[in-house]
C-alpha cells in the first residue's frame, strides 16, 4: 500500500468545511498548522485596512486508494477555484511509520466492502 501526503492551504474560516469534506470522503485525521502567507507589497492593504494573510496548513496522510475521493471533495466543498481561497497539492511519501490504527481501520473497511 502506498501513501500520499495531501497538503491544503486555506483561510482559517474554511478549515472546518475542508475537514468535514475530507472525513466524509474517507480521511481519518489531519494535522492543522497555523501559517501566514506572503502577498505582494502593493496588495497588502485595501482602503487603508490591512489584508489578512493568515492561512491554515492542513496535512492528510492517506493511502493511495483514498486520495482521489478526498481531494475531489476538498476541491469542491472548499471552492478552491475561487481566487484567494487556497490550494491543494499531493506529494509521494517514501516511508511512513506509526500508522497501525489507520491500517487496521482500512483493513476493516475493505473486509466490510467485500463481505
Amino acid at each position: 500500500m502506498g501513501w500520499k501526503l495531501v497538503v491544503v492551504t486555506v483561510r482559517p474560516q474554511l478549515t472546518e468545511r475542508i475537514l468535514n469534506a475530507a472525513r466524509q470522503s474517507g480521511a481519518m485525521g489531519a494535522t492543522i498548522i497555523p501559517a501566514r502567507g506572503t502577498i505582494p507589497q502593493e496588495s497588502r492593504s485595501f482602503l487603508g485596512l490591512a489584508l489578512d494573510n493568515q492561512r491554515d496548513l492542513i496535512l492528510f496522510l492517506l493511502d493511495e486508494a483514498r486520495v482521489l475521493a478526498v481531494t475531489r471533495a476538498i476541491h469542491l466543498d472548499g471552492d478552491l477555484d475561487a481566487p484567494g481561497t487556497g490550494m491543494l497539492f499531493v506529494l509521494d511519501v517514501e516511508q511512513a511509520l506509526g500508522l497501525r490504527g489507520q491500517l487496521l481501520a482500512s483493513e476493516t473497511e475493505i473486509r466490510e466492502q467485500y463481505n
